[in-house]
């Protein structure tokens, strides 16, 4: 017959349990991180949010664009912006009480900027889908103005997402769009000269008549230049003329490969080498948009 074996039991061992220093401790690491988990997951949220109205804008001027290459109704279709919505609407203007339009409100995001050709609309062109609307338009989430999107449209009517950020600081090298202060008004002056340097060929200029390219006292002008077999692609036009000028540049690096040169009558007003890197010339300031 076998006796069971005597059980030996460590009574300070099972008596000692955590201390309270302890559970403080444990209580205090859950809680730093929880805190850095509910940050990130808030941080990926702000930027998911921006992404997803990108998207949704250009999927509306997508529609736009491929019902106006249908000829749905036998006419064009176009998108209308403002800072808290932004329509698809049917024919060559924008009707704010049209019943066609179909309108798309925004909530935690907000268009903070429109710089299209012509105002806040885009309307595309039958036949090839083109529009003369070209532009940025510029959205940001509201309650961090620093969580930014930018949608490009370029003349042929294509739409993409030009750039997204998440900090202030990440566009100090990104010279796609800038806006020139001139400290001077350039509304007497002559002649807008671009100058395009590809050596060790010979430099390649367009000249601009300035009151040509003006109307209702604003200056806009948008083309290609062919530079040795390269056609570099650039919006110009100001948001004001008199008494001071502010003249905004759009020089995407997609197609912008060549050194430029910007002067009014002679005078510079900034410089771009051939990676897109910025030099004012004789301006007050310059600012990145």
């Amino acid at each position: 017959m076998f006796l069971p074996l005597p059980v030996v039991r460590n009574s300070k061992l099972l008596q000692r349990g955590f201390t309270l220093i302890e559970l403080l401790i444990v209580a205090a690491l859950i809680a730093i991180l929880l805190a850095i988990l509910l940050a990130r997951l808030g941080t990926f949220g702000d930027q998911t949010r921006v992404a997803t109205t990108a998207q949704r804008i250009i999927s509306t001027l997508e529609l736009a664009r491929n019902q106006t290459l249908a000829s749905e109704s036998e006419t064009v279709y176009g998108v209308h912006f403002e800072s808290d919505k932004y329509v698809l609407f049917k024919g060559a203007s924008y009707d704010p009480v049209s019943p066609d339009n179909k309108v798309i409100n925004l909530s935690e995001v907000e268009i903070n900027d429109v710089v299209v050709a012509g105002g806040s609309d885009v309307v595309f062109a039958r036949i090839r889908g083109t529009t003369v609307n070209s532009g940025d338009i510029k959205i940001r989430l509201i309650n961090d103005t620093s969580r930014t999107a930018t949608i490009l449209i370029n003349s042929q009517g294509q739409a993409s997402l030009n750039e997204f950020v998440s900090a202030p600081t990440a566009r100090t090298t990104d010279t796609r769009h800038l806006h020139l202060d001139f400290g001077w008004s350039m509304a007497s002056s002559n002649t807008l000269r671009l100058i395009f340097s590809d050596p060790p060929n010979p430099p390649v200029t367009r000249d601009i008549d300035i009151s040509d390219n003006t109307n209702s006292g604003k200056f806009e002008w948008e083309d290609e230049v062919p530079v040795n077999a390269s056609e570099q692609k650039l919006r110009i036009h100001s948001h004001s003329l008199t008494p001071n000028t502010i003249l905004s540049i759009h020089r995407d690096r997609r197609f912008n490969d060549k050194a430029l040169q910007v002067q009014v009558d002679g005078a510079t007003v900034g410089t771009y080498d051939a990676a897109g890197n910025f030099t004012p010339g004789s301006i007050s300031s310059y600012e990145i948009q």
